[in-house]
């Protein structure tokens, strides 16, 4: 009998150990940028909207990170009204497999990396700079070239943007 208890006992063990299946989903728009006509350029386009990377090594700049970093440091015009935001610019955007740029959008971090606000200059000023930098190179993966999307990131010292 208590053979039996225990055969019973190991059999609702095992049986206990099984897993339900259960249905991930996924929306489409999971980690894409969704066109915004208030804020992006209807003349960037994807050349394929369905197979964009997510990973930003795929894309790379002319010259490398430090030629991303110098030209964001030449471009920077400060004022004083600058002077009192320390923090963190974080923009995302997409390249194309023609090398454009669009879909930017950009979250504004204090030191302490909580959502904060900064002079609307600044963050107006940040955003154009970012735009205008050029020599990004889409990314290509098994000799195919894709759509990606990338972050940069810019600290502001006493609204100086610093070096990395």
């Amino acid at each position: 009998m208590r053979n039996i208890l225990l055969l019973m006992l190991v059999t609702f063990l095992f049986n206990c150990n099984e897993t339900i299946e259960t249905k991930k989903e996924y929306k489409n728009q999971i980690g894409d940028t969704s066109f915004n006509p208030n804020l992006d350029n209807p003349k960037f386009k994807f050349c394929d909207s369905t197979k964009v990377l997510h990973n930003r090594s795929r894309i790379s700049y002319t010259g490398g990170e430090r030629a991303l970093e110098s030209e964001l440091l030449k471009r920077f015009k400060f004022k004083p009204e600058y002077k009192s935001f320390n923090g963190y610019f974080i923009i995302r955007f997409a390249v194309n497999c023609k090398n454009e740029t669009g879909r930017f959008r950009m979250q504004i971090l204090d030191s302490n990396f909580s959502l904060t606000e900064c002079p609307k200059e600044l963050e107006e000023h940040i955003l154009a700079i970012t735009k205008e930098l050029k020599h990004w190179n889409h990314a290509v993966l098994e000799g195919k070239d894709y759509d990606c999307y990338r972050f940069i990131s810019i600290k502001l010292i006493n609204g100086k943007v610093q070096k990395s």
